[in-house]
């Protein structure tokens, strides 16, 4: 007590202590925390995603929408221009060799890039505005809290910012390529322009490709979790005491119903991933088909800046194909490598075999693959059958550009 009255006494030290373990906290490692590299990519981009977490709803629709429309206005610009000056462009990058045949091939990469570009932003637009978004991320929280694993999200944030150095430096490569080429030929300024903005546009479905592979890769590492589980069942089979057959009696149920929440987040992202898959793969082809006339020709007319060109795109959408295929795949690999290891399982106590067996019956019924809106699998058969396709109609384009060049004579 002071001659002036109570005095108060500010815990500082306590204060101080609380900030330094508020500021010493680590970052919950949850679904949302393993993604995050390439979702604050796409909210910078504009791209919807299901992870939006921004308070100003108005700000965060009109940032998409300036974003779709700016999309919009750069392939629609581009693709008028082609249109209408296709037989001039075309002699320009085939070094003054201009066929109709070139004129309609370099109009189809247009139309090709334009559909894929703007298709794909549109599918997440929809899909942002309805529940389909809402569920996969629910379907995801539900696998978390029926079975927790501690070594997934950490795996998956890796991926996150490998696949986003991806995505920006091999979008920097071709631009800088693309520049290069523009500035050796006789082009208009105009045209040099929107060949350079339509290909950055690429980012957008890029993005968005980051974005299916880190959530195929989340599925196979839970499908990992759930053979892990069954292993740990295979050391401990024949338990001796009731106790024990009661408790893997649970494991099991607990495994069996993390199978059911898996293929049911594998639905939740056909759902929303199944319309951006359909663009991927019809933009893969058609490019290949493209793509490898003008090697043929730039080799032909020995144009070393559009030979070079052309192979790096076709080497980008061999990556594209490449990824989806393998991380599509390895989900029903890890699918596989469940059903195995429930095939080694053999149990003596009765309740016990009969759960396994209904796991093993339940394994037979419900797949888990990624599909393209239910036309096809995403699997690494996709390959030899693109491959094959591609040579063939090659070929069709080879055959009308050599009629056409021995009716010019």
């Amino acid at each position: 007590m002071s001659p002036s009255g109570p005095v108060r006494i500010q815990p500082v030290r306590g204060n101080l202590f609380e900030q330094n373990l508020e500021d010493n906290v680590e970052p919950i490692k949850d679904l949302h925390w393993s993604v995050e590299p390439v979702i604050k990519w796409m909210c910078f981009l504009g791209i919807p995603s299901p992870f939006d977490v921004s308070t100003c709803r108005f700000a965060n629709n009109f940032h998409h929408t300036l974003s779709f429309v700016v999309l919009l206005l750069i392939q629609s610009s581009l693709l008028i221009h082609t249109v209408y000056n296709a037989k001039t462009v075309s002699a320009s990058y085939m070094s003054g060799i201009s066929t109709l045949t070139l004129s309609w091939n370099l109009i189809c990469e247009n139309v090709n890039i334009a559909v894929y570009t703007v298709g794909c932003q549109i599918s997440f637009l929809v899909f942002s505005r309805s529940d389909a978004w809402t569920d996969l991320i629910s379907s995801f929280k539900r696998l978390d809290e029926n079975l927790p694993s501690s070594d997934i999200y950490p795996t998956c944030r890796s991926l996150a910012i490998k696949i986003f150095f991806y995505v920006f430096f091999l979008i920097l490569s071709l631009e800088t390529l693309l520049v290069l080429l523009v500035t050796s030929n006789d082009i208009t300024w105009l045209r040099k322009i929107l060949d350079v903005s339509g290909l950055l546009t690429k980012i957008y479905p890029a993005t968005q490709l980051a974005l299916f592979c880190i959530l195929t890769q989340i599925i196979s590492l839970q499908l990992g979790a759930i053979r892990k589980g069954i292993d740990d069942q295979l050391n401990q089979l024949n338990p001796a005491s009731p106790v024990l057959v009661e408790i893997q009696y649970r494991q099991l149920n607990i495994l069996r119903r993390h199978h059911r929440l898996v293929c049911n987040s594998v639905r939740k992202i056909n759902c929303c991933f199944g319309t951006f898959l359909t663009f991927e793969i019809i933009y893969i082809f058609v490019s290949f088909i493209n793509c490898s006339l003008f090697i043929l020709m730039s080799a032909i007319s020995d144009d070393v800046p559009l030979g070079v060109m052309n192979t790096m795109v076709c080497l980008d959408c061999v990556v594209h194909l490449f990824l989806l295929t393998s991380f599509s795949d390895d989900i029903t690999s890890q699918s596989d490598k469940v059903f195995e290891a429930l095939a080694e399982m053999h149990h003596q106590e009765p309740p016990l075999q009969y759960e396994v067996m209904l796991f093993i019956e339940q394994l037979s019924h419900m797949k888990s693959n990624i599909n393209a809106m239910g036309f096809f699998d995403v699997k690494k058969q996709l390959f030899p059958s693109l491959i094959g396709t591609t040579l063939t109609y090659f070929l069709i384009l080879l055959q009308f550009q050599s009629a056409e060049k021995t009716g010019n004579k």
